[in-house]
């Protein structure tokens, strides 16, 4: 009786730890390779080892920060500033 109860438990720690091995490889919503062709540049980044849901975060957040800026060239140097020639100590 003890046997075929050992035997009855390692078969169902065998079966559950599959399951989990199996759920773990569905969780990633990555696309196939066959569903995407070879050269596009979402496959090509993630031949280089990027990840894409990381470049995304970095895309989303460098155009929210950037959103309520305005970037000015500046006019050039102050002539007021420039027009004093330095003292000699």
């Amino acid at each position: 009786m003890e046997v075929a109860t050992r035997i009855v438990l390692l078969s169902m720690i065998i079966i559950a730890s599959l399951c989990v091995v199996s759920l773990g490889a569905r969780t990633h919503p990555r696309i196939l390779p066959a569903q995407e062709p070879a050269d596009s540049p979402r496959m090509m980044l993630r031949r280089l080892g990027f990840d894409e849901p990381k470049l995304e975060y970095y895309r989303r957040r460098a155009i929210m920060l950037d959103a309520g800026t305005t970037r000015v060239a500046p006019g050039g140097p102050d002539p007021q500033h420039h027009s004093k020639t330095p003292a000699l100590s």
